[in-house]
């Protein structure tokens, strides 16, 4: 699957970039093929409720983050003012661990999924 990733470049500043993650082969699991990724290993998982006028500014993740936007909308900008909307059911990776980083501005109230790859 395509999915938006948010980097940090050679410049040191933070880019989003689309990434293919999460590809899938058929399995056999209880009689039925279906799709299924591989697994990935977390360190942990959490879910993050923010109201509509949440706001973070500057920041980088601790590690590697699968966002999963479960309700609600989100709006991350980076350097040079680029910015992306994820609403619900929007998945996005925040992997800029060093440099400027991104911001966080909610749009919507909700909660997301987050999970924590860990280093």
């Amino acid at each position: 699957m395509n999915c938006i990733e948010i980097h940090t470049s050679q410049d040191g500043h933070s880019h989003f970039r689309s990434v293919r993650t999460f590809e899938v082969s058929p399995m056999l699991f209880a009689g039925t093929t279906v799709l299924l990724s591989q697994p990935t290993r977390c360190e942990s998982t959490l879910v993050h409720e923010f109201d509509a006028d949440y706001r973070m500014s500057w920041h980088n993740p601790p590690s590697t983050q699968y966002v999963i936007v479960l309700a609600g909308e989100l709006e991350i900008a980076v350097h040079g003012g680029a910015s992306r909307r994820f609403a619900e059911g929007a998945m996005f990776i925040a992997a800029d661990l060093t440099g400027t980083g991104h911001t966080t501005h909610a749009l919507k109230a909700g909660h997301a999924v987050v999970i924590n790859l860990g280093a």
